[in-house]
């Protein structure tokens, strides 16, 4: 299997909140902020760089994206996709695969706890 790398302009989104997802991407060089958003805020809630790894909760969870990749600077990413990962996935423990489907819902929980608080005091 090839390895395919995809070069972002900044201000460029990778993907965006809502879209479905078939890769994860690991960060090879740049800055990528993650945003979440509802009709009326955009927070960004992570800020992630080389050697960082973004896209992988739909992976555990087959949801679509939970949040908004933009690219703060020039970036490159690796792209690796879902198919090859899902197989190696299902070699684990079902345990493992318990786990990360676990940690994947807490996350996307708290994202929405985080705008839901936005603006309030």
């Amino acid at each position: 299997m090839s390895t395919e790398i995809i070069h972002v302009k900044k201000d460029s989104y990778l993907f965006l909140q809502g879209d479905s997802a078939d890769a994860m991407y690991v960060i090879k060089s740049g800055e990528i902020g993650l945003f979440i958003a509802d009709y009326l805020v955009e927070k960004m809630v992570s800020r992630v760089g080389a050697g960082e790894l973004i896209g992988e909760m739909s992976l555990f969870d087959q949801l679509t994206r939970s949040a908004s990749a933009k690219a703060l600077t020039e970036t490159t990413v690796v792209v690796l996709p879902y198919n090859k990962l899902r197989e190696d996935l299902a070699k684990m423990p079902e345990w493992v695969q318990v786990a990360m489907k676990t940690m994947t819902m807490k996350i996307r929980s708290a994202n929405n706890v985080v705008l839901n608080t936005s603006g309030k005091k």
